[in-house]
């Protein structure tokens, strides 16, 4: 067996420390209707398949539902009525243990792909008169190098039930402990509200990246979300950094382009150029069961496909800026993946 080399760092206890340059995002806005979760899911997607085209290499990927609504999962065309484990279970866990999260928690990208096409085919199953009919689900309609740590409405009563545990901010981020190495990126989709899932997820990403609706009300929550996170810097993890605001749900209004240089003068380069349209092909790709990036090409006609496509290369490149700065050369975790698969 190959084994992954970690950069973590054990401290006097004997306890491991997170990588502080691992790439564990959270994606984070205390707003709703904001795109955070179609932005995570589409984000997680595109850096799992690469597109060498435009110089985003594959990548191996966890998306992370952390959301009781259970969205991310619904993306993919998952039955959260016939899940068996869930990030519920992972954070409900007291025994102090580390959990087989790879084995027993995780959805692999064979199991979402079976998720996916069913989806499809269930969408597709009658014409528009009604009549039932057979039609065969396209081969694009499938994913590589993505797991999914799913979640559904159980996680709802997970705050009240952590409120009395102990390490309740910390939760998450011991149950990933051990799948934190296995991963080139880890990617957490949070609820719409600044609760202890969020508290959470921040506690066990080294980075937030906000998506932040172009209309004016998204304003006003982004200094309430700031302050969180440099409290959460202060007191849970000192690792946690921004690492970029994506502007989402654009439209080409005035309101939108006065939001849009806002955001662009407070917060300067770490707003990425990308922004992601308020087009119906997003919208309506939950109910293929898959998610816009792989159902449309990348092509101008179809916009939203393109925006996130674009938004993963900014990411890429930010990425390799970033690990370039800190002298991190690690080996991908996809081709150590795909060699222990040979062996």
């Amino acid at each position: 067996m190959i084994k992954v080399q970690s950069r973590a760092r054990t401290t006097r206890g004997g306890e491991r420390e997170m990588d502080p340059y691992k790439m564990i995002i959270a994606c984070t806005n205390q707003k709703g209707g904001c795109a955070k979760t179609t932005t995570a899911v589409n984000l997680a997607t595109s850096l799992a398949e690469g597109n060498l085209s435009r110089g985003i290499e594959p990548a191996k990927v966890l998306l992370v539902d952390l959301d009781p609504q259970g969205n991310a999962s619904t993306s993919f065309g998952v039955d959260k009525s016939k899940l068996g484990r869930t990030v519920y279970d992972l954070l409900m866990n007291d025994l102090g243990e580390e959990l087989p999260i790879l084995d027993e928690y995780l959805i692999s990208p064979e199991i979402l792909t079976d998720s996916m096409r069913e989806a499809w085919k269930n969408q597709h199953r009658y014409d528009k008169d009604g009549a039932k009919k057979e039609k065969k689900v396209p081969n694009y309609i499938k994913v590589e190098n993505l797991w999914l740590l799913p979640s559904n409405i159980q996680l709802s009563g997970a705050e009240i039930e952590l409120a009395t545990r102990i390490g309740r901010e910390t939760r998450l981020k011991e149950g990933l402990a051990t799948a934190i190495h296995e991963f080139d990126y880890i990617i957490i989709d949070t609820p719409p509200s600044l609760g202890l899932l969020t508290i959470n997820a921040l506690a066990a990403a080294n980075w937030v990246l906000i998506p932040v609706q172009t209309e004016y009300y998204a304003l006003e929550g982004m200094s309430q979300l700031m302050n969180s996170i440099k409290l959460i810097q202060r007191r849970i993890n000192p690792h946690l950094k921004l690492f970029g605001i994506a502007l989402t749900m654009y439209q080409k209004t005035r309101l939108c382009n006065t939001v849009s240089s806002e955001v662009r003068r407070h917060f300067d380069k770490q707003v990425f150029g990308t922004m992601i349209p308020r087009i119906i092909s997003i919208a309506e790709a939950p109910l293929e069961g898959a998610p816009v990036v792989i159902l449309k090409k990348p092509t101008k006609r179809n916009k939203g496909s393109q925006a996130y496509w674009s938004l993963a290369k900014e990411v890429s490149d930010r990425v390799k800026k970033l690990r370039y700065k800190y002298g991190v050369n690690e080996t991908s975790r996809l081709k150590l993946h795909r060699l222990q698969q040979i062996e």
